[in-house]
């Protein structure tokens, strides 16, 4: 296997743990906010880290690829919330906003390294991104459906899962 391929491998297994954790972290944080919605917008967030871990699943499968436990994941996660629940809510929504386009580079980097077969599955998962980003501008904005990108992007996930 060349330095490229073990990257990319590596790449995907890291970036699919991160969407297990993702999951439970947002989940978790869900309690730590009173604001009216606000629960429910973090469990959106947790739905939309689920469903783009379900889009890297065939990509590991294909290559064989080991992760780590999933509820060992899960856990290791929920002990880290302390970094976002004591934001306020609207500290929390413009650090997603103001923050999280980091994320986009990083994986537009890694449909860049992919076999061009992996690359639409691939852009499903930069897609997340997108869609909570929009979210967090919708709702700096006080747009009143700010969740609807999230919604949108679960809903046809799991019609395609």
């Amino acid at each position: 296997m060349d330095a490229i391929t073990r990257s990319y491998e590596e790449t995907l297994v890291a970036y699919f743990e991160e969407e297990i954790e993702g999951e439970a972290y947002f989940k978790a944080l869900a309690a730590h906010f009173s604001e009216p919605g606000a629960a429910e917008k973090l469990v959106l967030m947790g739905e939309v880290e689920r469903c783009s871990a379900n889009v890297m699943r065939p990509l590991l499968a294909k290559y064989g690829l080991k992760t780590r436990d999933e509820t060992m994941l899960r856990e290791k996660a929920v002990t880290t919330i302390g970094r976002d629940s004591g934001r306020s809510w609207s500290e929390f929504v413009d650090h997603v906003a103001g923050y999280y386009p980091v994320y986009i580079d990083t994986f537009e980097a890694l449909e860049r390294m992919a076999p061009a077969e992996d690359r639409a599955a691939l852009e499903r998962l930069t897609e997340h991104e997108h869609v909570t980003i929009a979210f967090a501008e919708r709702e700096r904005a006080g747009i009143a459906d700010s969740a609807k990108p999230m919604r949108d992007y679960v809903a046809l996930c799991d019609s395609q899962n």
